[in-house]
This record gives C-alpha cells, sequence and structure tokens, in this order.
C-alpha cells in the first residue's frame, strides 16, 4: 500500500512538471498580447522571454546582438530600453491576413511618444515578431501626466 502512495505521487509530479514546462514555452494567442509580452519581457531584462517572441532574421540580429555585447549587457540594455514606458497603444493594420498581421504600435514614454510598425506571424501555439520598422519619436504638445485643463 505504502509503495503504491509514493507511486502515485511521483506520477502526479512527472504530470504536473510536463503541465508547468509545456505552458512555458506556449506562445501568446494573440498578436497584440505578443507585443504586450515583448515589452514585458524587455522590461524584466528577461532574455530569452523576449528572443522567445521573435522569429526570422529578427531574431538572428538580436541574438547576434547579445553574443557582440555579452547576456548581461543585452539584458541591461533591455531593462533600458523599456524604462519610462508609460503606455502603449497597439493598432491591428486593416489588411491583416490569417498568418500575418501588421500592428501600429505607440509607445508612450513622459517626454515623447514613439510609433512603429511590427508585423507578426502566426506560428504553432500562438504569434510571434517577424520584423519591426525603426521608432520614429515624436514630442507630445504636453508631457505625460501633465493636467490638459487649468482648474
Amino acid at each position: 500500500m505504502k509503495r503504491r502512495a509514493v507511486q502515485v505521487v511521483v506520477v502526479f509530479g512527472i504530470v504536473v512538471l510536463a503541465v508547468v514546462l509545456r505552458r512555458r514555452d506556449e506562445l501568446p494567442k494573440t498578436p497584440e498580447d505578443t507585443v504586450s509580452a515583448f515589452f514585458d519581457a524587455a522590461g524584466r531584462g528577461d532574455d530569452d522571454a523576449y528572443l522567445k517572441l521573435v522569429s526570422g532574421n529578427l531574431l538572428d540580429t538580436l541574438r547576434s546582438a547579445r553574443d557582440q555585447v555579452g547576456p548581461d549587457a543585452f539584458r541591461a540594455n533591455l531593462r533600458r530600453s523599456a524604462a519610462g514606458i508609460k503606455g502603449l497603444a497597439v493598432t491591428r493594420r486593416p489588411d491583416a491576413g490569417a498568418d500575418f498581421v501588421t500592428l501600429e504600435v505607440e509607445i508612450v514614454f513622459a517626454d515623447r511618444n514613439e510609433r512603429q510598425q511590427m508585423l507578426l506571424a502566426r506560428q504553432p501555439g500562438g504569434w510571434v515578431i517577424a520584423s519591426i520598422d525603426t521608432a520614429l519619436a515624436t514630442k507630445p504638445a504636453k508631457t505625460y501626466g501633465t493636467p490638459v485643463y487649468d482648474d
């Protein structure tokens, strides 16, 4: 009886571990969730999660950058790139297909907004970022957090 209980506990532990590891490798289910996860991973400096969300030439370029500067500097650069983000505005372009979607992403900082396009591709299990255009920065008339109307 005691041996049977140990076997049940071991099998249960293996099943739980398999479920946890499987979920860890899942991709976000929508393109918008992928963009949010991408910036969240950058803010945490989680280079593995960050790189999991990209593919193709973009992935090759980012891996090369990590190899050139080293993992610690790469993670620091990720955190620095996301520091000060106040919000994201994501709009899906109307020409979206079943396997590719172009998103307009506006990144809001206190002193500026940056706008860029991202092309996302459907992969088995979710979406990844296939390419990112260069961000165009604009300075808003009022900085983030400034009251718009006088009291």
